[in-house]
């Protein structure tokens, strides 16, 4: 009984430690000014046209998402239900660390400053989703949904994410061309990270195999 404690609180924590990567990552998005994520595009742009922060605007689509994956299913499911806190704290974090610590306000005038934080901000995607996945606790509402149609159209988790970022990325443009008379939030940033998240959640996961053999052998 002791050991599944500790199991359970190692879990929460990974968890803990993944979403605060994840929020990190999508702070630093924009902060690299190309373009951010195609998981939090829609909440960016309307956080840059209407009077709400970007952790309020993430909350705001996150518990969509879940209503979403309630009106799919036809009926309530716990595990879905709280994602609602998630979508919460998420967004909390979000804008803890953009304007609290105050990460937005800082300013790359340099090209290459500006990549390098785009790829760092991708770095951390990758390993907050992966931490989350492997804490096996609560789908964040992104992945929640997707899972959702996954399970509804028989499809594959990889082709419904394709989908998923598609459909935001088409979503932003629209609301950019509603808002404004130009495109935001979208650029070569979310791009690299429709290309790069992906395998890298795969890279950490096959590194963390090998890790987990090594350590089995030792002991």
């Amino acid at each position: 009984m002791h050991s599944k404690k500790h199991f359970n609180f190692l879990r929460l924590l990974l968890y803990i430690a993944g979403l605060n990567i994840l929020a990190l990552g999508t702070v630093l998005f924009t902060c690299g000014k190309l373009g951010v994520s195609a998981l939090v595009s829609v909440p960016q742009v309307l956080s840059l046209f209407l009077p709400i922060t970007l952790g309020q605007a993430t909350t705001l689509i996150f518990i969509v998402f879940v209503l979403i994956e309630l009106f799919l299913l036809h009926k309530i499911e716990w595990q879905i239900v709280f994602q609602l806190l998630v979508a919460i704290v998420f967004g909390w974090i979000v804008d803890f660390y953009g304007l609290r610590i105050g990460l937005t306000s800082v300013v790359l005038p340099v090209w290459w400053e500006q990549i390098l934080v785009t790829l760092l901000a991708i770095v951390f995607t990758s390993v907050g989703v992966f931490m989350m996945i492997k804490a096996n606790f609560i789908l964040n509402p992104p992945d929640g949904v997707v899972n959702v149609v996954c399970t509804k159209l028989s499809a594959t988790f990889g082709s419904a994410k394709l989908g998923f970022d598609l459909t935001m990325i088409i979503i932003s443009i629209c609301l950019s061309l509603i808002f404004s008379s130009h495109i935001t939030a979208i650029g070569s940033g979310t791009l690299l990270a429709v290309l790069l998240v992906g395998p890298l959640v795969n890279f950490w996961e096959y590194f963390f195999g090998i890790w987990k053999t090594k350590f089995s052998a030792n002991n």
